[in-house]
């Protein structure tokens, strides 16, 4: 499809979206098996899981779907990369040089030695013909997520029922002064019925949203921000098209954006009850897009100081990014109020100045990995000393990162420091702009494993209209290779132990694996394999 005409497909069925309901018993089921316009992806901590948003953006079904991948048998079936026999098992060797067997291309993927697939680089997945590979690049066929070619298990082994159009997704692990309850959390935005969806994760990886009693289908239980009787008392609704979401590190503060609207959300996720909708700031800038939360410094958790979270807001409509602070009230204290009311209030803004225009900001991200490394080294049995060294760790300014259109590129800031009393400001500066290709739309960090086995942070940005995502090293200032992808790459999720990387297509509707493991140059920033069938949609059919 040519990119203008889907540019219109995608303006047609959001505008679409926006004005319809869906009653969740019409119409078709979405099969939970499907990959189908991924919109979020999310790995859970312990590396077991892979949870996948689904969006039925164009109505082919009556909802959308969340799925649980099992990680573990992914990687059953993911080619993996080599540079000699000792990277494999005593079973597989490494596929290092041209033969009949693989085409006298080499895989560099470790490969059977015996058996009906001895010598084969995608093994019982066998090879994609090249028109696939236009598509979906990358060696290897699809790999079926229920019926895998290795006749194992299901990669998909939870599923539930989401409203239309979900937007994104992030996922919490219960905090240990939580009460107890499930070990995480889902939280998706979905624009089909103006609410946020949450989703308990258990210890097994199973997905619980009371689909019991509603026929696989999260529950109304479950779809927060529409019961302002309930959940608020300021009378307030959640403003149509919810669109980004972040969450503080112990998932008790979630902000979300409206897209069409310049309004942020503010839900309380307290882990002994349903999130429920707080307040709405506005007077923002219009058509707010991401969010990133700002880490919250070790000395005020170490020293119990009072601390305002904060989140970095992008606009599509002006050249800036937004703080907007977190006040509780007294919500989480003893001295709260009677009833707590809790709030976000906009505190300032930085100007991106690095770019001609500078409008039309998406993705943005926060590391903070210079400070954790400096935090992580305050190691002292004396609590004045330990205070100290925190102190001055608090002072280490943290990157910000933003995926900006106007023209492509990413645009890179840090914050500032002050003489408060965390020693940083929050609010960032921007000083350099790297050129990008057509469509920057999300940014992401990170670790890769370095050429030495250890992880090493990078700064990810997603392309969606060319096609590439661009690895940033922000320790050389370089961009370090393009990941080059199939049709309408948009969510992304980091699997740092394994080395690996998850790509959701969203305009063929699967799922990519691509290798970050810098120890296997042959293989690193390419495609392995493949998870679901890359379908196009009905208005190219």
């Amino acid at each position: 499809m040519p990119l203008g005409r889907f540019r219109r497909f995608l303006l047609a069925f959001w505008g679409f979206a926006l004005t319809q309901c869906f009653p969740p018993g019409d119409g078709v089921e979405p099969p939970a098996d499907q990959i189908y316009f991924p919109v979020g992806l999310s790995v859970d901590p312990d590396g077991k899981s892979l949870f996948v948003v689904n969006s039925d953006f164009d109505l082919q079904y009556n909802q959308g779907v969340l799925q649980r991948l099992d990680l573990a048998r992914v990687h059953d079936l993911v080619p993996r990369p080599c540079k000699s026999d000792t990277d494999c098992d005593d079973d597989h060797r490494c596929d290092v040089e041209p033969s009949r067997d693989n085409g006298e291309i080499p895989s560099y993927f470790c490969v059977d030695r015996s058996g009906p697939w001895a010598n084969r680089p995608c093994g019982a997945l066998g090879e994609a013909p090249a028109y696939q590979r236009i598509v979906a690049p990358g060696r290897c066929a699809q790999i079926h997520p229920s019926r895998p070619q290795d006749g194992g298990a299901s990669l998909v082994t939870s599923s539930v029922q989401i409203g239309a159009f979900a937007t994104d997704a992030i996922y919490r692990t219960r905090p240990a002064d939580a009460p107890d309850g499930a070990v995480g959390r889902l939280l998706i935005p979905v624009r089909g019925d103006t609410t946020v969806h949450y989703v308990d994760v258990d210890e097994d990886g199973n997905l619980e949203c009371g689909q019991g009693n509603a026929d696989g289908r999260c529950d109304d239980r479950h779809r927060v921000g529409d019961d302002p009787d309930e959940e608020n008392t300021r009378d307030q609704e959640l403003p149509t098209s919810p669109f980004g979401i972040a969450a503080s590190d112990d998932g008790r503060v979630v902000t979300v954006t409206h897209q069409t609207q310049g309004q942020v959300s503010l839900l309380i996720n307290d882990w002994d009850a349903p999130p429920r909708l707080e307040f709405v700031v506005g007077g923002l800038p219009s058509r707010p897009m991401e969010l990133a939360a700002v880490p919250v410094p070790a000395a005020v958790v170490e020293s119990q100081l009072s601390y305002q979270p904060g989140f970095l807001v992008t606009f599509r409509n002006s050249a800036e990014v937004r703080l907007l602070r977190f006040f509780d009230d007294g919500l989480f204290t003893d001295a709260q109020s009677v009833p707590a009311r809790p709030y976000l209030a906009d505190v300032g803004a930085a100007r991106i100045l690095t770019n001609s225009v500078g409008s039309d900001s998406r993705g943005i991200a926060v590391d903070s990995s210079q400070r954790d490394a400096a935090e992580a080294a305050c190691a002292s049995g004396d609590p004045e000393l330990l205070s100290n060294c925190l102190n001055a760790a608090s002072a280490i300014p943290l990157n910000v990162f933003v995926a900006n259109r106007t023209p492509p590129s990413l645009v890179v800031g840090r914050t500032r420091p002050t003489s408060g009393i965390t020693s940083n400001s929050d609010i960032p500066t921007f000083y350099r702009s790297l050129p990008l290709t057509a469509g920057p739309s999300r940014v992401f960090t990170g670790n890769v494993i370095n050429a030495d086995g250890e992880p090493e942070m990078r700064v990810f940005v997603v392309c969606f209209d060319s096609r590439l995502i661009f690895i940033y090293d922000p320790q050389s200032d370089r961009i370090e290779t393009e990941i080059f992808t199939g049709r309408g790459p948009h969510p992304l999720a980091l699997d740092s132990e394994r080395g690996v990387g998850y790509i959701g297509h969203f305009t063929d509707s699967y799922i990519g694996v691509v290798g970050l493991d810098q120890r296997f140059p042959r293989t690193y920033g390419t495609i392995l394999a493949t998870i679901g069938t890359p379908t196009a949609p009905r208005a190219t059919k």
